[in-house]
């Protein structure tokens, strides 16, 4: 039997016998078989005295041409030599029909170049295809090797296979050939579209073009070292020993392969249904049946995989096989071994890979996102920077998850809208790293963006419209289009279902400041969708967004300031930024599609939620609503947006709340004009004198997250990762890193208070609030001022008075007073309320009539009399000015409300704002530094107090005969009695905040209890009790940390910050198979007066 056969009968020999064996064939001279077997088409050995002559005994003599010659030094005798010339070069012999091959075959020559090549050019080896025209019926028959230079040094070898009306192109991988050195390189096509490459031996790359048959015979002559004609491209080298034949020998013939390829290799322990991705490939000329396959994870077996498919002949496909979850997280040597039969013959071959387990998080992890994609190059993401810092998130190019040039086309879901295996690849790297990401779904701004075909006509068809029927300037779509809204879904449900089960994809950001641009529009189908809502008709006075202005006020509202609850513009602008804005109903399009197909712990949120009027619905059905704040030029700005959050949330029961803080600031808003004398400037502005946005000063970093902390927020987030140092630091963007120690506070803060006290903290509510702060819709429609999420104007001066007054303001809308009167509220404050609807007045005045105290502005809807006013002050715009004329109000605010109203929690200076929550029995009291001055930042600049002075005050709460806890510094304070409660001294740094737990009964001990069990049992229940003296646990959500050490020392599973409810923590393990035998030990302390226990069990497996 010949070695020369296309994959026939020789598999046995193929399997397990490496390409460059000992022998290595392809290096010797052929002979016998070898030379004129029946598989041989052409072989030219080049041979002294019969350099032209078809070793194979075909008849093929080759004619050398222009300047090639016949010379000494090749490899086995004489050689042929061949230039790059615009002339014909090489060797020919004429057209044969033998020389157009019927099926597979096979093109190998050794080559050495002269010189080193210049990048760009191409240089032909074999050609007998010489052109590839369309419709010449000449063209794109036979065959054509040919070798290009790259702009590394580096060549690839391609090869054309004709099949009459077109060409397959394939490729090599790039490969370096050196001047002076002998290269043996072939190509095989195995007939039926599969083309591979071998370079001395080895596999050089391989292209599969699937449909594709045998090459069509051609008319031209086969040419060696040169092309057939034109431009002719001859190669500057030596070629020797060529030859073609039908099939391959046995040693390009590789055998059947298998790879851990796409799909993923990282997963997190427990996790159910967890597979590899394999890619099995079969070069062989018989298909593979019968195949199984066993996994095991160094050595340890995986579950069994049911049957697979058979892989025929020169194919391959892709097998998902399970792995063992079960096991202790950590890395591990995958191993695949596959059996079968291809002929008859038994075969065997294997795939290994690295896999890792990780281990479940926590119960309850607070989220700390980096609302950014901080990048040291292109998807090479900073670890060290995000580990360093203590981020817990970051985001994730909504191009790695949907196309959604592709989705659009389609109208439909697409799953997968494009290859998943570099995503899965970035989603492992993320899980094994410990973080997650979030990802960035905006449908509905690409609809009328720039990107993808057609754009210019979807931006016509799409945006929004005047009354006129004419665009408006700034670019946004229209959401009421059904095909829009459906797009958005086909978004969502394409990367939920794609990508949404990968526990490393915890998050999604839909859309990002659109409703910015919002305006109403008057497309046939608003009209029509109004007056299917309302059955009325769109008010001619409704034109712009925000309303009809104050100067047209007395238009439409009458003295007392009181309008009907349906009067048509306040019908229609309810209406619109409800829902006739569309991007409500865009959010929760996107929203519902990616739940179509992520786990459960998936969520998504909008920011910023608030850049809207003070009215029910923003966000959609998103799970969290968030808000980027700047802190200049007062830091307690960032607790109204953070209060408006949780308005605007009171509208979706059960949707959460998070809160973004941003890392940069406007250079123009804060230090905008450069000191003219070198002397005058700050550091950075010697160094970046150029710098458009900077780096938040860091105590107002500390202060505005102590701000946010003090609030039940679920999850804090930061924006502007470039200025803090992340990423490349080469990087020339608009964000500088102006302030290194803003990078340092923020690292310590998330590591010394949101790691260890965020999972308790995040589970304690607010009480129920005593003072609420009105933000009137119908006022805003009528033409008052509102924040619109910046925090600015009146509306905002009194939010922050009411904070320096200690007050604890809820902010309340509308509607929050139509659903849930005012039960429980003692002040209702109304600022920039000249107008209200019939019923809300109508709550108001039932509530002053059972005592409630309203506290008014000159501004105030005349039918309301409020019981105290507060005058906007003229301060001037200097921020230290400002600052002192609303402290100089919230002082008076509170003594004409001190004989009508205590609050439960206060301080002795307004500079220190306090803030209370409460779980069960216990509160928990936040204390925060706001005392500040000019610095040497920006200070010089004058528009920013933004250094931090350290500051004391006594801190009072109205709950006598409590016991006092410093959560950050994990100790009992003293405190002093006074009437109704007790009270303490604070003494706070820059910027800094405290968090103080108070409880009726102190803790005493830590109590950690093993359940019941034999050694050799893998579960174990562990319960943890924060206890007073009676052995009670205490009514509180406590912080705690937990740690699981198994006997070798290390922390296992499940280790971490806890919030111990009702002061227990149950704990449920389940070690593995793998796990340490011996004495287990469980450590457990809370945070609140650093008391602990510990128990320890055996494991014997």
């Amino acid at each position: 039997m010949m070695r020369y056969l296309w994959l026939t009968t020789m598999i046995a020999a193929f399997i397990g016998t490496a390409v460059a064996a000992a022998e290595q064939p392809w290096r010797q001279l052929y002979r016998d078989e070898e030379a004129t077997g029946e598989p041989v088409i052409a072989l030219w050995q080049f041979q002294p005295g019969a350099e032209t002559a078809d070793t194979s005994g075909h008849g093929h003599t080759l004619t050398p041409r222009g300047d090639s010659r016949f010379v000494t030094g090749g490899l086995f005798g004489s050689c042929l030599e061949s230039f790059h010339a615009d002339s014909p070069q090489g060797a020919i012999t004429p057209n044969h029909p033998r020389l157009s091959p019927k099926g597979a075959f096979t093109l190998e020559l050794w080559i050495k170049l002269k010189t080193d090549l210049a990048a760009g050019n191409w240089f032909f080896l074999l050609d007998k295809q010489y052109h590839r025209k369309a419709g010449d019926p000449e063209a794109n028959k036979d065959y054509e090797l040919s070798l290009r230079c790259l702009e590394d040094g580096k060549h690839l070898l391609d090869a054309y296979v004709g099949h009459g009306e077109e060409s397959s192109h394939y490729s090599s991988t790039p490969l370096t050939l050196k001047a002076g050195e002998w290269t043996h390189v072939a190509f095989t096509y195995d007939g039926a579209g599969l083309g591979r490459f071998f370079v001395n031996g080895a596999v050089a790359g391989e292209m599969l073009h699937t449909g594709r048959g045998a090459v069509a015979p051609g008319p031209h002559p086969l040419v060696v070292g040169g092309r057939v004609g034109s431009t002719y491209i001859g190669f500057p080298g030596f070629i020797d020993q060529v030859r073609i034949m039908n099939g391959a020998p046995a040693w390009l013939t590789p055998p059947p392969t298998a790879a851990v390829t796409g799909g993923r290799k990282v997963f997190v322990r427990a996790e159910a249904d967890a597979r590899v991705s394999i890619l099995v490939k079969n070069p062989l000329s018989h298909p593979l049946q019968g195949l199984q396959a066993t996994v095991t994870l160094d050595g340890l077996p995986s579950p069994a995989a049911g049957p697979l498919p058979v892989i025929p002949a020169a194919g391959q496909t892709r097998v998902a096989l399970p792995v063992d979850t079960h096991l202790k997280p950590g890395k591990y040597n995958l191993v695949a071994r596959f059996t079968g039969k291809a002929d008859e013959q038994p075969i065997t071959f294997v795939a290994e890979a690295t896999l890792t387990l990780m281990p479940r998080p926590q119960p309850t992890v607070f989220p700390v996102v980096d609302w950014g994609i901080p990048e040291l190059s292109y998807k090479v993401t900073d670890y060290a920077s995000l580990k360093e810092i203590g981020f817990t998130h970051t985001l994730f190019r909504e191009s790695d998850v949907a196309d959604y040039e592709r989705i659009w086309t389609a109208g439909k879901p697409l799953v997968p809208s494009l290859t998943p295996d570099q995503t899965m690849a970035q989603l492992d790297t993320q899980l094994a790293a410990g973080l997650k990401h979030i990802v960035q779904a905006d449908p509905g701004e690409w609809v009328v963006g720039e990107r993808g075909e057609g754009h210019e006509a979807r931006q016509v068809k799409y945006r929004r419209v005047n009354r006129d029927g004419e665009p408006h300037g700034r670019m946004n779509v229209c959401g009421l289009f059904p095909e829009v809204q459906q797009f958005a879904y086909n978004v969502g449900a394409s990367a939920g279902q794609t990508f949404g089960r990968h526990p490393a994809l915890e998050g999604a950001l839909i859309h990002s400041e659109v409703r910015d641009g919002s305006t109403l529009c008057f497309h046939p189908h608003d009209r029509a969708a109004y007056r299917a809502s309302s059955g009325q008709e769109i008010p001619e006075q409704a034109v712009v967004r925000e309303g009809i202005g104050g100067a047209r006020r007395e238009k439409f509202v009458p003295p007392s300031g009181i309008v009907a609850d349906d009067h048509p513009l306040l019908t229609y602008y309810r209406w619109f930024w409800r829902e006739g804005d569309g991007w409500n109903e865009l959010h929760s399009q996107v929203h519902r599609g990616l739940k179509t197909g992520t786990h459960p712990a998936f969520w998504t949120f909008n920011d910023p939620a608030v850049r809207c009027p003070p009215i029910w619905g923003s966000g959609g059905e998103s799970d969290v609503l968030s808000q980027w704040t700047y802190t200049y030029p007062d830091p307690p700005r960032i607790g109204l947006a953070t209060d408006e959050l949780f308005a605007m949330a009171d509208g979706r029961p059960g949707q959460r709340v998070m809160k973004m803080t941003q890392i940069i600031w406007y250079r123009n808003q804060t230090a905008p004009k450069l000191p003219e004398k070198e002397e005058d400037r700050a550091a950075w502005e010697k160094s970046e004198p150029e710098a458009a946005f900077i780096t938040i000063a860091p105590d107002h970093l500390r202060e505005a997250f102590w701000l946010k902390l003090a609030r039940p927020v679920q999850g804090i987030m930061y924006h502007g990762d470039n200025s803090l140092g992340m990423g490349n630091r080469e990087h020339k963007g608009g964000y500088r890193y102006t302030n290194p120690e803003t990078r340092t506070v923020l690292a310590e803060l998330i590591h010394t208070v949101a790691v260890p006290l965020g999972p308790a903290l995040m589970q304690v509510p607010d009480p129920e609030a005593e003072v609420a702060m009105l933000e009137s819709f119908t006022s805003m429609v009528f033409g008052a001022g509102h924040t619109w999420g910046w925090g600015n104007g009146w509306v905002g001066d009194v939010h922050q008075l009411l904070q320096w007054a200690r007050l604890q303001p809820r902010i309340v809308y509308e509607e929050t007073i139509l659903r849930d009167g005012l039960d429980g509220i003692r002040i209702l404050v109304m600022p920039g309320c000249p107008v209200l609807p019939r019923n809300v007045q109508q709550r108001i005045a039932d509530f002053q009539s059972r005592g409630g105290i309203v506290v008014g502005d000159p501004q105030l809807a005349a039918a309301i009399i409020p019981d105290l006013i507060i005058r906007p002050p003229s301060a001037g715009s200097a921020p230290d000015a400002v600052k002192a004329a609303l402290q100089a109000l919230a002082v008076q605010l509170r003594r004409d409300l001190a004989p009508l109203y205590t609050p439960p929690v206060d301080s002795s200076d307004p500079d220190v704002i306090v803030r209370r929550r409460q779980y069960g029995e216990t509160d928990y009291v936040f204390a925060i530094n706001d005392k500040r001055t000019y610095g040497d930042y920006v200070g010089h600049h004058r528009l920013v107090m933004e250094k931090g002075l350290p500051h004391e005050a006594i801190v009072s709460l109205n709950k006598p005969g409590a016991t006092v806890y410093d959560l950050v510094a994990g100790r009992p304070l003293p405190t002093q009695s006074k009437a109704g409660g007790l009270q303490w001294k604070v003494a706070l740094g820059p910027g800094e905040g405290r968090v103080y737990m108070v409880t009726p009964r102190p803790v005493a001990n830590v109590q950690v209890e093993v359940g019941r069990r034999q050694p050799a049992d893998r579960t174990v229940e562990v319960r943890v009790r924060v206890v007073d003296a009676a052995g009670r646990p205490l009514r509180a959500m406590i912080p705690a940390r937990i740690d699981i050490i198994d006997p070798e020392g290390n922390p296992a599973e499940f280790s971490g910050p806890y919030g111990a409810r009702d002061g227990a923590v149950a704990l449920r393990l389940e070690l593995a198979a793998n796990d340490a035998p011996g004495t287990w030990t469980i450590n457990a302390g809370e945070l609140a007066s650093g008391k602990a226990g510990t128990a320890q069990f055996q494991y014997q497996p």
